[in-house]
């Protein structure tokens, strides 16, 4: 017998036992491409997978306490460098920020032999932050970073170094400890590379404004890997790549826009492209950004737009209120709809973004 059906479990779920073969011949014989099978196979097998590694799980409320506690200690940690940095000195700092950093990562891999990978993974992407302290320290005592530097023209090499040691950092702990978390310093580390370039490109007398053109096309890039993981099915991968996309391309855009009704109103729509686009990648993280850019975009204009302020606040208030009402029923309707009148070439990319 092919299929074997197992009886219900106390949490609603069942399971059915089906042969790769049995599963083919069936869908082929519902008309099915067999590029469309290989890619259901392997969408049920991944969650297969998912719920078998998923096995710990402690609910929401425990999360929360965790991640508040791992917030404290985070916090705790910061403020001790903070308050004593003065008096410690370069040795000092060297000193406390290697203890922070092996501590942080000793008790990551607690964690992660316990079952609590979520909070492993937030240890060791604090414990990169860590890696950069220990680096300045090293700078200092080298002679490598300038005493008194403020401006960032002044410590140029000094960034870089640090940028690069995170990077270098996190992408060796992803080696061996795969944690799509580590996009976080990574994305920063390449953030501040970027901004190097336009320094190395144009000099150091650039305005924030000209820094952060250079820092638009590396949000471009964490979003495009962001669709490219999508595709291949690691959506855990996916989420915080588009998470750090979103954040430094949204971030730029905004620096650069011009602060006028029109630049609003740009701010304004590339929100809402992001609330429809989020209907085809389904990552909630487009939702997000997307009613955080018609938000601020509205706000923003309040005083420019006068005596009609009031009206196109209200207006663009219960816009949203009707869009977040029918948003579940709608989002299906518009991707069938924008699907249909695609290329297939174009249809079935966009049909592997979202599950």
């Amino acid at each position: 017998m092919t299929v074997v059906e197992s009886p219900t479990r106390g949490d609603g779920t069942s399971h059915i036992h089906l042969s790769r073969r049995e599963f083919e011949r069936r869908l082929a014989a519902g008309g099915h491409e067999a590029e469309e099978i290989d890619r259901l196979w392997a969408q049920l097998a991944s969650v297969g997978s998912e719920r078998a590694e998923s096995t710990r799980t402690l609910g929401l409320g425990p999360d929360i306490a965790i991640y508040l506690g791992l917030l404290l200690v985070v916090a705790a940690s910061v403020s001790v460098l903070g308050v004593y940095w003065n008096g410690l000195g370069a040795p000092g700092v060297l000193a406390l920020g290697a203890a922070l950093l092996v501590g942080y990562l000793v008790a990551s891999e607690i964690m992660r032999r316990r079952g609590l990978t979520q909070p492993a993974d937030v240890l060791e992407t604090v414990a990169i932050g860590w890696l950069g302290v220990v680096t300045y320290a090293v700078e200092r005592l080298a002679g490598l970073w300038p005493e008194g530097a403020s401006h960032i023209g002044h410590v140029h090499w000094g960034l870089t170094t640090i940028a690069v040691a995170g990077l270098t950092g996190a992408r060796f702990l992803q080696a061996f400890r795969p944690a799509p978390l580590l996009f976080v310093p990574m994305a920063l580390a390449t953030g501040v590379l970027a901004v190097d370039l336009a320094e190395l490109v144009f000099g150091n007398d650039l305005s924030d404004r000209q820094r952060v053109i250079f820092v638009l096309p590396v949000g471009l890039v964490w979003l495009a890997i962001g669709f490219w993981l999508d595709v291949t099915r690691r959506r855990g991968w996916a989420t915080w790549a588009h998470w750090v996309g979103l954040a430094a391309a949204s971030g730029a855009t905004v620096v650069l826009v011009p602060k006028t009704v029109p630049g609003f109103a740009l701010i304004g729509m590339l929100g809402a492209t992001a609330l429809f686009f989020s209907a085809f990648v389904r990552h909630w993280s487009f939702t997000v950004i997307g009613a955080i850019g018609v938000l601020m975009a509205t706000v923003s204009a309040i005083g420019m737009l006068q005596g009609i302020a009031p009206f196109v606040i209200a207006a663009v208030g219960l816009a949203l209120i009707v869009v977040g009402l029918r948003w579940s029923r709608w989002q299906e309707t518009i991707r069938a709809a924008v699907l249909t009148r695609m290329p297939v070439a174009a249809r079935a990319f966009v049909e592997r973004l979202g599950p």
